[in-house]
């Protein structure tokens, strides 16, 4: 006989987030979303709507800081998923990276981030950052 060990910690409600507009950003390292302590992330998009173009060597890439660990700037979607010389949508559950499937922050709360660097493009990004998540106290 199993004894009980029953959790009454749910969620009934899912929530989506927005960063601001990504317009012809410089390179860098930007926070996007803040992420509050007790959340679990489902997914993250990445919505190109002008890629780069004119060039080569860009890099795009989608992860976090906080929750009590090192950074991770590609923990949600890589550069190849990204593949920011062509628009469209691009949601990191088709991605291989450690978050791609989900990440709880348990630990503290953080903040989703873009890593963006154009190379030698000459047309930069134009795009937004979604994700959706639930907080589980």
């Amino acid at each position: 006989m199993a004894t009980d060990f029953l959790s009454v910690m749910s969620a009934d409600n899912i929530r989506f987030a927005r960063s601001k507009t990504l317009y012809e950003k410089a390179d860098g390292t930007y926070n996007l979303i803040n992420i509050p302590k007790f959340a679990f992330v489902t997914a993250v998009w990445l919505i190109i709507t002008q890629a780069y173009a004119g060039g080569a060597g860009d890099t795009c890439t989608v992860g976090f800081t906080g929750n009590g660990e090192t950074a991770d700037p590609d923990g949600f979607i890589d550069d190849t998923f990204a593949a920011a010389t062509s628009t469209g949508v691009k949601c990191s559950n088709g991605d291989a990276q450690p978050a791609s499937s989900g990440k709880w922050f348990n630990t503290a709360g953080g903040q989703l981030t873009i890593t963006l660097a154009k190379g030698t493009q000459t047309t930069l990004m134009i795009g937004h950052v979604v994700m959706a998540y639930t907080t589980l106290h």
